[in-house]
C-alpha cells in the first residue's frame, strides 16, 4: 500500500505522538508499504527526508481549526491531492494537519483514518470545534483510539458516534532489551537512588509539579532528574526559528535556583533516554492530561515502577500507583524508595504486561489489518456506487 500518515510532530521529536507514528510508519516499511509523514518543519531538518525508508515531508505550518492555522497550509492540502495514496491516516484532533483535510475528507478517492489520542473537548477554547467535529469524523472510513480511558467514549456517547475500537500503544522489545550506557555513573548519580521524569516542555506535563516534589523530598537524599525535550513555541510561528515554548526556560530557570535538586536533561538521544528508564529506580509524571502514555509503558518495559496522576490508561496499567494530589504523590513516591521489594513487585508487573500486550510488531499487525479492511470498504463502496458508513471494526 501507498500510504500516508499526517502528524503534527515526527522524528526526531521524541513526544508521545511522534513516537508512535514512527513505530507504525518504520515497521510498515520494513512490512514493504510505501509510507510517506506529513509532518511540521523543524529548525535543522530539510523540507523532504528519508528516515529509515520512511518519506518525510515537512511544511511550515502551526495551529489549529479552533485558535487559527498558519504558514504552509495550502501547499500542504496541494501535497494530499497530487499524490495516488492508497489510504490516508490523520494522527490528531485540533492538530494543523488533520484540521486542514477536515472539510474534504469525504471527498478523496482514496479511504481515510483517524486516529485520536486523547480528546480535550472540554477545553473552553475548543468547545466549538469539538460540537462540529462530529460532522466531519463520519467522512472517516474508520476512527481509531489509542486508550479506552482517553475521553473518546464518553464524548461519542454525548454526540451519538460508534465509540472507536482501541488499538492500543506499544514498545519496541528489542530496544528495552539492550545493555543500558551506565548514566549513573556519567551523570554523577551513582549508588544513589534516582527518580525521573521524561517528558516534552508541554504546559500540560506540569513540570514544576516534579520540582516542587524533589524538593519536598530533600531530606532523603534522592537524586531527582527531568530529562526533557523541546517544545516549539505556537506564537508568531517562533517556534519554526528554534525557539522554545510551554515551561522550557522556566525549567531552566527552577533547575538553577534549585541548587541541584533537579537535574536538567535537555533533548538527549533516544538511546540515552531508554538507558535512563531503565537505570532509574522510580519514574514520575506529573502530567495533567494522557491518553496512553508511551511514557508509562516504556517504564514498565525497564521493569521500573511509576507514580502517576489519574490521566488516560494509567489507571488500568500495572506496574506503578495511581495518585490524586502532589501530596499524595510525595507520600507514595517517598514510600517506594523506602521498600525495595515493593518497588521489584510494581516492575515486574509492568514488565509482564509489556511482554503480553504491548509489542509494537503484534499493535502494527492491528494496524494493517484495519487499513486493508478500509481500502476493501472503499472498493466495494465505489463498486455499487454509494459511500459506506463509518467502520469501527478494528
Amino acid at each position: 500500500m501507498r500510504i500516508l500518515h499526517s502528524t503534527n510532530t515526527y522524528a526526531p521529536s521524541l513526544d508521545g505522538v511522534a513516537e508512535i507514528v514512527r513505530n507504525i510508519s518504520e515497521r510498515l516499511v520494513k512490512r514493504g508499504h510505501e509510507v510517506h509523514v506529513a509532518t511540521s518543519a523543524l529548525p535543522s531538518e530539510s523540507s523532504y527526508a528519508q528516515l529509515c525508508g520512511v518519506h518525510v515531508h515537512r511544511f511550515s505550518a502551526r495551529g489549529n481549526l479552533a485558535l487559527g492555522m498558519y504558514g504552509e497550509i495550502e501547499k500542504y492540502r496541494q501535497f494530499v491531492d497530487s499524490r495516488n495514496w492508497e489510504i490516508m491516516v490523520n494522527h490528531g484532533l485540533h492538530v494543523w494537519p488533520t484540521d486542514a483535510l477536515l472539510h474534504q475528507v469525504g471527498e478523496y478517492r482514496w479511504p481515510s483514518v483517524l486516529v485520536t489520542h486523547g480528546l480535550v473537548d472540554g477545553h473552553p477554547a475548543f468547545r466549538e470545534y469539538y460540537s462540529e467535529v462530529p460532522r466531519y469524523v463520519l467522512n472517516y472510513s474508520k476512527w481509531i483510539a489509542t486508550s479506552s480511558c482517553s475521553g473518546e467514549a464518553s464524548y461519542c456517547t454525548r454526540f451519538n458516534l460508534p465509540i472507536p475500537p482501541v488499538i492500543t500503544n506499544g514498545v519496541d522489545m528489542e530496544e528495552w532489551a539492550r545493555p543500558p550506557l551506565g548514566l549513573r555513573r556519567a551523570w554523577g548519580v551513582g549508588s544513589k537512588l534516582w527518580v525521573i521524569n521524561v517528558s516534552n516542555h508541554g504546559p500540560l506535563k506540569n513540570h514544576g509539579l516534579f520540582f516542587d516534589l524533589a524538593g519536598s523530598l530533600r531530606d532523603l537524599n534522592v537524586c531527582f532528574a527531568l530529562i526533557a525535550g523541546t517544545y516549539p513555541m505556537a506564537r508568531w510561528g517562533l517556534g519554526r526559528f528554534g525557539v522554545s515554548g510551554g515551561c522550557a526556560y522556566q525549567c531552566r530557570l527552577r533547575s538553577m535556583v534549585s541548587l541541584g535538586t533537579v537535574d536538567l536533561k535537555m533533548n538527549r538521544p533516544r538511546e540515552e533516554v531508554v538507558s535512563a528508564i531503565r537505570e532509574a529506580d522510580l519514574m514520575v509524571s506529573t502530567s495533567g492530561k494522557e491518553a496512553n502514555s508511551l511514557v508509562l509503558l516504556e517504564s514498565m518495559a525497564a521493569g521500573v515502577p511509576w507514580v502517576s496522576f489519574d490521566v488516560g490508561s494509567a489507571r488500568i496499567n500495572p506496574g506503578g500507583v495511581v495518585v490524586g494530589n502532589l501530596n499524595e504523590m510525595a507520600e507514595i513516591v517517598g514510600e517506594l524508595l523506602r521498600d525495595t521489594k515493593r518497588r521489584k513487585t510494581l516492575g515486574e508487573a509492568g514488565r509482564a504486561q509489556i511482554v503480553g500486550s504491548h509489542d509494537w510488531d503484534k499493535i502494527v499487525d492491528e494496524y494493517e489489518r484495519a487499513y486493508e479492511r478500509a481500502v476493501d470498504g472503499k472498493c466495494n463502496s465505489a463498486t455499487v456506487g454509494t459511500a459506506g458508513p463509518l467502520l469501527m471494526s478494528a
